[in-house]
């Protein structure tokens, strides 16, 4: 078994779209206009675990406390934050603190809280 995808009801899917590939480089997998409103799939590539984004009209959005998603960068840890701080994203300093990888914190367009790390 294994994990399929994880769905978020964002605010803006624009928004979310645009976070998701400018920081974490995940693609567009399909794009789906129903009467209700707007579904996205995000991957890093077609058959890896999925981000489903849905923005519907009255329906609950995504409210995350004590969660995190961590994205392992592959790449330059620095410029990645310096582009998120670019962006206008809050970034949080880069943590170099053991057990865990070098990394920093940026909250995503609807608050949940994203890691990047080395």
């Amino acid at each position: 078994m294994r994990l399929n995808y994880i769905t978020f009801m964002v605010r803006d899917i624009d928004s979310s779209v645009d976070f998701y590939q400018d920081l974490a480089g995940l693609k567009m997998i399909n794009r789906i206009n129903v009467d209700a409103g707007e579904i996205v799939f995000l991957a890093n590539k077609e058959g890896e675990t999925m981000i489903e984004l849905i923005e519907f009209e009255g329906v609950e959005k995504v409210t995350a406390k004590g969660m995190v998603m961590s994205f392992a960068v592959e790449g330059d840890l620095d410029a990645l934050r310096e582009k998120a701080i670019k962006s206008g994203y809050d970034t949080s300093e880069i943590i170099a603190r053991e057990p865990k990888p070098r990394h920093f914190t940026v909250t995503d367009p609807d608050g949940i809280v994203v890691e990047f790390s080395m």
